[in-house]
This record gives structure tokens, C-alpha cells and sequence, in this order.
């Protein structure tokens, strides 16, 4: 036979649910006030060694390099380099900027910049519906490598939004969040900071 809480009982754990949100929330403020506090001492330290950082910067022309240098994250250092030299000639000329500036920015942005300088030809191209041997092809490469979805993309000259279509279309996948490695393809496609809540989608399909 089924049992049922009472009123009293409802009320006292609604109670105790209330409390541990309570100590939740607590934290999580105390957790961000930490670092803020981190934030702000890194952000000190490196003010004060920005000449030096910056010399070996322009010594090696790498912001990936100049970051494990000196125990930074890459995508604080593309930040931090144009703010000390006061323009971004020299982030700019660096032999990665391009591939950082799209890990901090995310495809989504660098792809649409792309585009906009492409002809209607090679926007076409890209989204186009390919043949059935290259389809099988790009199935093959999906179920089978290794390779990331923008890797695959880049690999058969496709859209993003294309490919997760013909996957779609060819029974692959029945919503975009059951592509192969979604998390990373999320961080991908947002930029560095972001991280994908193992739920929510970004309507590409």
C-alpha cells in the first residue's frame, strides 16, 4: 500500500531544501569572492611584470608560448598583450594569432567573418547537399575517426550548420546535442570561457 507524507512532513522538508539552498548559494558567493580576490592579485602581478612579459613576447612572437611562459591562460594573455602595448599591431603580427583568436572567440564569430568575404560560389559550395559517395565518405569519417566536428567540417568545405543537416538527414543523429563530443564542439563554437550545461542546444538544426 502506497504511503503519504503529511502536511507536516511536507513542510519540514521543504524546510531542510530551503536551508541547503541557502548554504548553496552561500557558497557559491564565497567561491566567486575567492576569485575575484585571485583574479585581482594575478591581475597585479602581471601589471608588474607586463614589461618583461611583453619583451619576451615580441622576442618570440607567440601568445601561446609567452602564456606557458609565465603560468597564464592563453586566452587572458590575447587579452592583457594589446592592453600593455596599447594597440593590437603586435598581438596581431604574433605566428598564432589567428589560430588563438579563433580558440578565444569561438567558430561561430570567425566563421561568419569568414563569410562575409566569401563569393556566392564558395558559400554554395559549403552548403551544399554532396553526392552519395561523398556522403558515405563523410559518414565514414564521422562513426570512424577521430576527428572533431569542425575538423570534419573543414574537411569537405562544409557549413557547420550544413553538416549537422546531412547528418541529420541521413539518419546520423536525431537532434544537434547527439553529435560525437557536443561539449566540445559547444566550447568550439562559443569560444573559450564557455561550457555547455549537458542540456541545451544552440539551434543549429
Amino acid at each position: 500500500m502506497a504511503s503519504y507524507w503529511t502536511i507536516d512532513e511536507i513542510l519540514k522538508e521543504n524546510k531542510v531544501l530551503k536551508e541547503k539552498i541557502i548554504q548553496l548559494e552561500n557558497e557559491l558567493t564565497n567561491v566567486k569572492k575567492n576569485n575575484v580576490i585571485l583574479k585581482e592579485t594575478l591581475s597585479d602581478r602581471n601589471n608588474e611584470d607586463a614589461v618583461e612579459i611583453l619583451e619576451f613576447f615580441h622576442s618570440c612572437s607567440s601568445i601561446r608560448r609567452t602564456a606557458w611562459k609565465f603560468g597564464m591562460d592563453m586566452e587572458e594573455m590575447y587579452e592583457l598583450i594589446p592592453q600593455w602595448d596599447g594597440c593590437r599591431d603586435g598581438l596581431q603580427s604574433a605566428d598564432d594569432y589567428e589560430e588563438c583568436r579563433i580558440e578565444v572567440v569561438g567558430r561561430q564569430e570567425w566563421d561568419a567573418e569568414q563569410e562575409e568575404e566569401m563569393t556566392a560560389d564558395e558559400l554554395e559550395i559549403r552548403d551544399r547537399t554532396p553526392d552519395a559517395a561523398e556522403m558515405s565518405k563523410i559518414i565514414a569519417d564521422y562513426k570512424e575517426s577521430t576527428l572533431s566536428m569542425y575538423e570534419l567540417a573543414d574537411r569537405y568545405n562544409l557549413c557547420i550548420y550544413n553538416l549537422f543537416r546531412l547528418l541529420k538527414e541521413n539518419k546520423i543523429i536525431e537532434k544537434e546535442t547527439d553529435a560525437k563530443q557536443y561539449a566540445g564542439f559547444y566550447v568550439d563554437f562559443k569560444g573559450a570561457g564557455t561550457e555547455w550545461d549537458g542540456k541545451s542546444d544552440m539551434g543549429l538544426l
